[in-house]
Parts: structure tokens; C-alpha cells; sequence
């Protein structure tokens, strides 16, 4: 887990959330863009939720180590969205002193993704069938 601290207030989130947020805004520093940008949070009774951000260029937030939670959200398609739309804010990148790969979480999520929405497809396939199966024997 994970605080992004932002405007006063902290917001508690998923690890690879927290560094996807954070090069988001980067990379829209670097374009001169800004964005708003709904964060999947832990709100404190526990519930999931979002918290609505904009950042740009101007945007000062830090990421901090938070205690470690059984209930971090993960949220993979978040991650996605983020990258893509990194992608289309520009062409300038920052700089990279750590060397680190920008929204690694989300490659490596499109195979779970793939394999829970393919199971998904299977489960539903297989609905169809037992009915079309019901509806010639009635």
C-alpha cells in the first residue's frame, strides 16, 4: 500500500497504482498537460472508492510507503488507461533518473486480464449451451 499525498490530504491506494499515478503526472509535466484523473482509493471505513485528482504541471504529489493491507486495490484496466493516455499526451518524456519501466503493472496484467475474461467467455459459452441443450429437450 501506498499514499499519495496531494493538496493536504492523503489518498490510500494499491502499490502499482501509487507509481502509475505518479508517472502519469510526469509525463504530463514533461508535455505541459494536464488531466483529472479518478484514483481507485481505500477510504477509511475500508471501502473501496475513487478520489478524483487533476494533475499536470503544476501538480506537486509525493508517494509514500503506507502499513501493508490485505484489501489493497489492485486495479489493472486503471493502470491501462493511464499508459494509454501517457501515450497520447506527447512526445516528450521525462527525465528517468531511477531507469525504471513506467506502468510495468499494466503489462503484466493483460494475461490475468486475458485468462479471467476468457474464463468469463468459457463460463457464459457453456450457459448457452446447457440452455439451447433445455430448450430441444422441452
Amino acid at each position: 500500500m501506498k499514499y499519495i499525498h496531494y493538496d493536504g490530504s492523503q489518498i490510500l491506494t494499491g502499490d502499482a497504482i501509487a507509481d502509475a499515478v505518479a508517472d502519469y503526472a510526469a509525463i504530463l509535466g514533461a508535455n505541459g498537460r494536464t488531466d483529472t484523473v479518478a484514483i481507485p482509493a481505500v477510504a477509511d471505513d475500508g471501502s473501496v472508492t475513487r478520489t478524483t485528482v487533476l494533475i499536470g504541471p503544476a501538480s506537486e504529489l509525493t508517494v509514500s510507503a503506507a502499513p501493508d493491507d490485505e484489501l489493497e486495490p489492485e486495479d489493472h484496466a486503471f493502470i491501462r488507461r493511464l499508459r494509454d493516455a501517457a501515450e497520447r499526451a506527447g512526445t516528450e518524456r521525462p527525465v528517468d533518473v531511477d531507469g525504471g519501466h513506467r506502468f510495468a503493472d499494466a503489462d503484466e496484467a493483460n494475461t490475468a486480464d486475458a485468462d479471467t475474461a476468457d474464463a468469463d467467455t468459457a463460463t457464459a459459452d457453456t450457459a448457452a449451451a446447457d440452455t439451447a441443450a433445455a430448450d430441444k429437450t422441452d
